[in-house]
């Protein structure tokens, strides 16, 4: 075993020529072809669809503001919604944005949403309280 290791110890490596890591800049053309700016900001000008136009809200601006957030959502859950989204080729936040969107229109469904919702964040609660009584005494009982 000492002998493989003495081997790759005195193995040759190659050498890698010095890159230069000043901060000077070099002259590469960065710029953005004009017929390809041209068509970008084409596309950014063209106006929403008018039936698209009409589902949106009034006090919607027309550019999206979006943020990037991480959710975590039960195993069995996940899995259905992410057959629904692959079967209709959306992503799972457009479905919940139109999901949240279209029931806190309805007032009797958002009623009952809201009670389920409570119901279920206090089963999570009540598990969260179990596993931290669990954890805390195996370490005093040790």
């Amino acid at each position: 075993m000492s002998d493989a290791l003495e081997r790759l110890k005195q193995r040759q490596r190659p050498t890698v020529p010095s890159r230069n890591t000043s901060l000077e800049s070099q002259s590469l053309d960065i710029s953005i072809p004009e017929t390809l700016d041209n068509s970008m900001s084409r596309n950014l000008d063209t106006p929403i669809p008018e039936s698209l136009d009409k589902g949106m809200s009034k006090s919607q601006p027309k550019s999206l503001a979006t943020k990037q957030t991480t959710i975590r959502l039960e195993t069995k859950l996940l899995e259905r919604v992410t057959k629904v989204c692959a079967k209709e080729n959306l992503s799972r936040e457009v479905l919940f944005e139109a999901l949240f969107e279209h029931y806190e229109q309805d007032s009797e469904a958002w009623e009952s949403i809201l009670s389920q919702a409570k119901e279920k964040a206090g089963h999570r609660l009540a598990i969260a309280n179990r596993k931290r009584a669990k954890t805390m005494m195996q370490r005093f009982n040790s």
